[in-house]
């Protein structure tokens, strides 16, 4: 099964902690503002979302 991580938009200071922390290079900042760029490198590690302040990382698996 696919893991997908998602990040709510409404809840994200963009502190990018996800990007620091992710040791797969889900996430990329982009423009300022840090984004997912390949969903499917995740590995369900939960650094991110434990990472997060905000809570505002998802992962659905």
């Amino acid at each position: 099964m696919a893991s997908v991580v998602s990040i709510d938009a409404d809840l994200c200071d963009n502190e990018q902690v996800c990007e620091a922390v992710c040791p797969e290079a889900v996430f990329r900042v982009v423009e300022g503002l840090v984004r997912i760029v390949d969903a499917s490198l995740c590995t369900i590690c939960f650094k991110c979302a434990e990472g997060c302040p905000n809570g505002a990382i998802e992962l659905d698996y």
